[in-house]
């Protein structure tokens, strides 16, 4: 009894001594990530201020024809260039900006901002174009990191490599893009969406039969709610969709609008066929007598119970996407009908065509994964 007591103690003391170690580790890589976000200046191109000193001057109202009232400051920010053949040299500059911060921004000591050097009249000028905001970033991926690191350990890191990979993947094939400016772009897009699902599984979940039944049913749950989403916008001829309406279209804004809808309907019912897929398969490790009628029904109520979730997160997304463009339309005397024509239709016809695919995808999960695990046994 002492012994095992003893050995308890041990067992606890190196946990916790093991907790105290990723605790430090964590909190040196995120002070090592600010000191090098914060001096990494001579890593950029474009000029740099870092702002020295910031002297307001006066505020003043004002107005627009809607009758939209804000508050203006005029304020004189002095700053030093951080790299550049000038870096070293001081210089000032003139700002005004809106207490409703739309398009113009308040600057404080402290900060840095890229700018534009300008040469007039044989003296040089500074331009702010924008904050430098990669220190936030990578303080909140690091904070992405080790939450996911702490709560799902080894899992934790296949799911920030899958998120990497991606990433790398997609900024690849918008650089082909736009290298290659191809007129019919969409193919590439919905290929690359399909390797991203691959990836995504083949890292979460491993290349077994599970991947296998995940991937058919994220397929055949994406590919028919797609083709019944195109095929209504073909009968309807497109009627109502303002695909012009998209922010910085620069090609076929219809091709970019399935592009980005296919990827995002791909990424929802990953998620669903994933919870349906993953559960039957721990329910048939955990009670291998079970029939395939069980399976197919735990798996349709499985469905049930994420779908309301899911679509709830999908209109959340659509709200925050139009929230500001709606607002800004509203500000200026625009009716109900016309705002919700050019900032929320294209929104909430992505959200609608995912939502087909979370109803499409679960009894296609349930069916496959019953099956399966079905076949299997036998």
């Amino acid at each position: 009894m002492v012994s095992f007591i003893q050995s308890s103690k041990k067992r606890e003391y190196k946990m916790k001594k093991k907790f105290f170690f990723e605790c430090v580790i964590l909190l040196l890589g995120a002070f090592f990530i600010f000191v090098i976000s914060t001096h990494d200046a001579f890593l950029y191109k474009q000029s740099i201020l870092q702002v020295t000193h910031v002297k307001q001057g006066k505020t003043f109202k004002s107005s627009d024809e809607y009758g939209n009232h804000d508050k203006k400051t005029d304020q004189t920010v002095y700053g030093v260039l951080l790299n550049g053949k000038k870096k070293g040299a001081k210089f000032s500059f003139q700002n005004t900006y809106a207490a409703s911060g739309g398009l113009s921004q308040n600057y404080r000591k402290g900060q840095q901002l890229f700018v534009t050097l300008n040469h007039d009249n044989g003296k040089f000028e500074v331009t702010p174009t924008n904050y430098k905001r990669d220190t936030y970033l990578f303080m909140m991926c690091w904070i992405m990191v080790c939450l996911l690191f702490i709560v799902m350990k080894i899992d934790g890191v296949r799911t920030i490599l899958s998120v990497l990979i991606n990433f790398i993947l997609f900024l690849i094939i918008v650089q082909l893009d736009v290298s290659w400016n191809i007129t019919n772009f969409f193919i590439i897009f919905a290929i690359s969406a399909i390797i991203f699902t691959a990836i995504t599984l083949a890292i979460i979940i491993g290349i077994n039969r599970q991947f296998t039944v995940t991937f058919a049913a994220i397929i055949i749950g994406t590919a028919i709610a797609f083709l019944i989403s195109t095929g209504v916008m073909w009968v309807t001829n497109d009627s109502g969709m303002h695909y012009e309406a998209l922010d910085f279209a620069t090609q076929q804004p219809k091709q970019l609008f399935l592009s980005a809808t296919l990827i995002g309907l791909l990424g929802t019912v990953m998620d669903a066929a994933t919870d349906i897929v993953s559960t039957l398969f721990e329910l048939k490790r955990s009670q291998p007598e079970v029939s395939f009628q069980q399976l197919y029904r735990s798996g349709r109520e499985v469905g049930k119970d994420i779908m309301g979730p899911l679509i709830n997160v999908l209109l959340l997304i659509f709200f925050a996407e139009t929230f500001t463009m709606a607002v800004l339309y509203f500000r200026t005397n625009n009716t109900i009908g016309y705002t919700f024509s050019w900032t929320m239709s294209l929104g909430l016809v992505q959200a609608v065509i995912s939502g087909i695919g979370i109803a499409l995808v679960i009894p296609a999960a349930s069916f496959l994964a019953a099956w399966s695990l079905e076949r299997s046994k036998s």
